[in-house]
């Protein structure tokens, strides 16, 4: 009998490439879209539950879910809606590239969070990435935050807001996973229409229009919700189970650096060297942040 072929180590470097470079157009298919930030919201996750559940369908996955299960999609849901709220609005302020780079904060707050809740330990190596990370957004806005202009410091503060946020929705979902052995399909179909139900009431409630005001951004949402949400995370999903921490880590940078990349492509964003130079000290620190031996 013919022995299996193995499967190629390279199809899941493969799979993390194409899911993070979906995966970092979406602040800028947002900041495409002629639309309110709460509606983005909206709009992005309802596309995104639209393409989860055919998905679904089409690999036959089954939707049986415990009560405990669901309940912590639920929270994780509400928790990535606060997320949204701030990103959202951190990228009208500030832009795509330094909103996703302060986002990627969350591996800290992350580990934070952790050594409060679960006491796991945080090494010295963890602290001297959080010094790094300090130094390069400082290098990115200066030392002297009071003298950057009133939107450019709320969009800094509604990005530590989206980091904050982002990492108690990852400790939720990861409970319910640790819970019970579903689909991320599944999962991620309760997450996003526990987000579209979210932005369905708060849009009203915040004076924001459901209105779609012209093609581009229809489009703009269509992608972020299918391209980034659906296929981006579809693909990282599946490949993270068959490589390595360090080597997902390493490729998952790729969302913050070519969202700043774009950033600068797209919208002409100005950058000096000092900003590059605090560009990389970041990445660097959220690489060594979320090492784990």
């Amino acid at each position: 009998m013919a022995t299996p072929t193995p499967a190629s180590p390279v199809r899941p470097l493969l799979w993390l490439l194409t899911g993070s470079i979906c995966i970092s157009f979406a602040p800028i298919f947002i900041r495409l879209a002629d639309v309110s930030p709460d509606s983005a919201g909206f709009y992005r996750m309802l596309f995104a539950a639209l393409s989860l559940f055919l998905l679904m369908r089409l690999k036959g996955v089954s939707p049986f879910m415990q009560q405990k299960t669901l309940l912590l999609l639920f929270l994780s849901g509400l928790f990535l809606s606060l997320d949204f709220m701030c990103w959202h609005r951190s990228i009208n302020y500030v832009g795509p590239g330094l909103s996703t780079l302060i986002a990627n904060f969350q591996v800290f707050f992350t580990a934070i969070f952790s050594y409060f809740l679960f006491k796991e330990n945080v090494s010295r190596m963890f602290i001297g990435a959080i010094v790094m990370a300090t130094f390069g957004l400082f290098f990115i806005t200066g030392i002297e935050l009071s003298s950057l202009d009133e939107g450019y410091r709320l969009g800094i503060l509604f990005g530590f807001g989206t980091a904050i946020f982002y990492s108690a929705y990852i400790l939720l979902l990861k409970s319910a996973m640790n819970h019970q052995a579903i689909s991320g399909v599944s999962a991620m179909l309760v997450v996003a229409v526990t987000c579209t139900s979210f932005f369905g009431v708060i849009t009203p409630v915040t004076d924001s229009s459901f209105m779609i005001p012209d093609a581009i951004s229809l489009w703009a949402l269509v992608g972020a919700g299918v391209i980034c949400t659906t296929i981006g995370w579809s693909l990282i999903s599946t490949a993270i189970k068959k490589t390595t921490a360090t080597i997902t880590g390493l490729f998952l940078l790729m969302q913050p650096a070519l969202a700043f990349v774009w950033d600068v492509l797209f919208f002409s964003r100005p950058t000096e060297g000092r900003e590059v130079v605090g560009v990389l000290l970041i990445l660097s620190a959220i690489y060594v942040g979320s090492y784990r031996r």
